[in-house]
């Protein structure tokens, strides 16, 4: 269990979360978070059909309360039975039914616009309260009335859209709303290029510690140029959708209500992906100091937490390597703890009582086809030349992703997580002669690691051409045994 210090710290952090300031290809300001009234926020706009790429104006007409969908014993949901037992059961599909209220939509027979509808149906092992609940989901993200019900994570308002953006969470959901597709591609990238390999390869109990969205919907409009668009906001936009979703079967039948969160996606060109939230775990960097922050050296019963811990990261990284998939920022924050009942830290064989998970692959690639910056600060490749701390005017510089990338940003968390039981999200965090002018690790610090295998490791790995993830966990596990 985490200690009772472990978790309150964790509540005051989801408390006050700091927001994350990221650099992206186009222009983010950081907001603070503001509530916002559910009905006050509602556009009502209802065309006679799908709004044209670049249409700004719509007919509006009055919206009138639904009637009740719901009777004494069973409730009628997107065409969807659900029984009197299973809706009292259901508070979340409660709270979402309450929303929908507010926003005066029935639906009883209410069908969405086609991508989402097959996106939803292709859920593996959903049930059909499931499939309700990420249907209303899609709807309060369409209305932009979210910050009212979704707990923020990170917040960033786009210079491009008054949409409120960022990562939030939601019971048992990890949901990001964005305006800029990038992320999202890459997501996508990542979620094919795993398909393709890891059925035959990685064991299902190892490849569903890496966490990837089930549901990835993008909007992107394109340029005269076949470029994403990246207009100045206040500028007259000419770029135009060309994924033809207007026009998919299905389209022309939809309701009003339907056609609303369709119009409302396309004008704001929002996309957002959802994936399931790891109960009963805590940020690596997060644990890290919180257990290991008052100790000076590894003991005999701690070091055999450190490699089995170092083993079980770079089993992931070897699934998505073999797949060629670059996660591009490997950081401690990206990386998940959950203690078993059983853990113990102190322990010869207890201290192995936990499993790890790997988290956003928001700025990942396949190798040499994607672009990325490395990961963040202080964790980025030296090759990005992202080797000082930065600030709001300050931009990342973007390379072609490499494999050899994530090796040493995951090197450099260890090695540092190693040598000060911390970690540390600036440079000047650490002493200045830790790294070289270039970036790289000096060799004095190497020369600290006494234990001959671990230096070997890391000396390995923190070179200028890193050795592949296999030789990694080749060499913990020969260390583990």
């Amino acid at each position: 269990m985490l200690s009772l210090i472990s978790k309150f710290k964790n509540k005051i952090s989801d408390t006050f979360n700091p927001i994350i300031y990221f650099k992206r290809r186009k222009p983010y300001t950081v907001t603070e978070s503001v509530k916002r009234d559910i009905i006050t926020n509602i556009i009502s706009v209802i065309p006679d059909k799908p709004m044209e790429d670049n249409d700004k104006s719509a007919d509006t007409i009055p919206i009138e309360k639904p009637e009740s969908t719901c009777g004494k014993k069973e409730c009628i949901l997107f065409n969807t039975k659900i029984t009197e037992s299973e809706l009292n059961n259901e508070n979340e599909l409660q709270e979402l039914l309450k929303t929908m209220h507010e926003l005066r939509i029935n639906l009883t027979n209410l069908i969405l616009e086609p991508r989402i509808e097959e996106m939803i149906e292709k859920i593996p092992n959903a049930s059909s309260i499931m499939k309700v609940k990420l249907r209303i989901i899609y709807i309060i993200i369409a209305h932009d009335i979210y910050s009212t019900l979704f707990k923020e994570k990170k917040h960033y308002h786009s210079l491009r859209s008054t949409r409120y953006l960022g990562v939030f969470h939601y019971n048992n959901y990890i949901i990001r709303i964005d305006d800029s597709p990038y992320s999202f591609i890459n997501e996508s990238d990542v979620i094919n290029a795993l398909i393709m390999t890891t059925s035959n390869v990685a064991p299902e109990e190892t490849s569903s510690r890496i966490i990837t969205p089930f549901i990835i919907y993008k909007n992107i409009r394109f340029d005269s140029k076949n470029n994403i668009c990246e207009c100045n906001p206040k500028v007259y936009c000419e770029c135009k959708y060309r994924d033809d979703a207007g026009n998919l079967p299905g389209m022309d039948n939809m309701s009003n209500d339907a056609l609303i969160c369709y119009n409302k996606m396309r004008k704001d060109a929002i996309s957002f992906s959802i994936q399931y939230y790891v109960n009963n775990t805590i940020p690596l960097y997060n644990w890290v100091r919180e257990n290991m922050g008052n100790y000076n050296q590894f003991s005999t019963i701690q070091h055999p937490f450190f490699i089995y811990l170092f083993y079980q990261c770079a089993e992931l990284f070897q699934i998505l390597h073999n797949a060629n998939i670059v996660h591009g920022d490997v950081k401690p924050d990206n990386i998940l703890i959950r203690e078993h009942s059983d853990f113990n830290l102190y322990h010869q064989e207890k201290c192995k009582c936990f499993t790890v998970y790997l988290i956003d692959f928001g700025l990942s690639g396949i190798e040499g086809k994607g672009y990325g910056t490395g990961g963040t600060i202080p964790y980025c490749h030296p090759e990005f030349k992202n080797i000082q701390d930065t600030n709001k005017s300050s931009k990342y510089n973007w390379k072609m992703l490499r494999l050899k990338h994530d090796i040493w940003s995951l090197g450099l968390g260890f090695l540092t997580m190693y040598i000060y039981r911390d970690y540390y999200n600036y440079y000047y965090k650490y002493p200045k002669y830790f790294f070289t002018k270039n970036g790289y690790i000096s060799q004095l610090i190497l020369d600290v690691i006494t234990h001959s295998k671990l230096n070997s490791l890391f000396t390995k790995m923190m070179s200028e051409d890193c050795i592949p993830i296999r030789e990694v966990c080749d060499m913990l596990k020969d260390m583990s045994c």
